[in-house]
């Protein structure tokens, strides 16, 4: 079996992520740093990064697949808020395109971390229907996807979406702090359980190794 781990960051840079600009860049290094912790910690487990920041004026494709020993921290130069939210369109695409390249492959582990400050608001090519079917057909792979945000129903957007995953934060910079540094607790715990769950199945035992994902994926926040 292959031990590839894909950390996915979706990003919101609409307009209103302006007032934590700077913690919102802080906050993503960080984590940067959790996944080279991890990779450090399970050399055996290679760590893919995918960060994409998102407004209605573009997807903005940061890293794709990228080693994170290749990833190097962001600036303010890679992230300026501005206009809209097309949340839907942007889970789409940059989940159907990491799915067609995973697909087949029952070992792959994925992590979808979605960060926004406000509900769907510009999306032209996914509705909220296609996306729950989306991601409720990845989660039967393996997938784990979180959702986090501010300033709106957060635990109505993740149930309406099949996200098993949420957490509210406060859009300050203490409550951007504080979210990041449990974002970057939790995936190193997520990659923890991952790492144990794959040395503990045979080397042909795909379906067993999907349902450890499973369960662990349920659970990304309390692990």
């Amino acid at each position: 079996m292959n031990n590839t781990f894909y950390n996915v960051v979706i990003l919101d840079k609409s307009g209103s992520m302006s007032s934590i600009r700077k913690q919102a860049i802080d906050g993503v290094n960080e984590t940067f740093g959790s996944i080279r912790s991890s990779q450090k910690k399970h050399p055996d487990m290679k760590q893919l990064v995918t960060l994409v920041a998102f407004c209605g004026c573009e997807q903005k494709v940061i890293y794709e697949n990228t080693p994170i020993d290749e990833v190097k921290d962001i600036t303010q130069n890679d992230y300026q808020p501005c206009c809209m939210t097309p949340l839907y369109d942007t889970i789409g695409n940059v989940c159907s395109r990491l799915h067609n390249q995973v697909k087949g492959d029952a070992t792959a582990s994925v992590a979808v971390t979605i960060i926004t400050d406000g509900y769907e608001n510009a999306s032209r090519e996914f509705s909220g229907k296609a996306i729950k079917a989306l991601i409720e057909a990845y989660k039967e792979d393996g997938w784990m996807f979180a959702y986090i945000g501010a300033d709106h129903d957060v635990e109505a957007v993740a149930f309406s979406l099949a996200i098993d995953n949420h957490m509210s934060f406060d859009k300050t910079e203490e409550g951007t702090g504080i979210m990041f540094s449990k974002v970057s607790e939790c995936m190193a715990s997520f990659c923890d359980e991952l790492s144990d769950a794959y040395d503990s199945c045979d080397c042909d035992d795909d379906e067993g190794y999907i349902e450890k994902k499973k369960r662990a994926s349920k659970n990304f926040f309390s692990l």
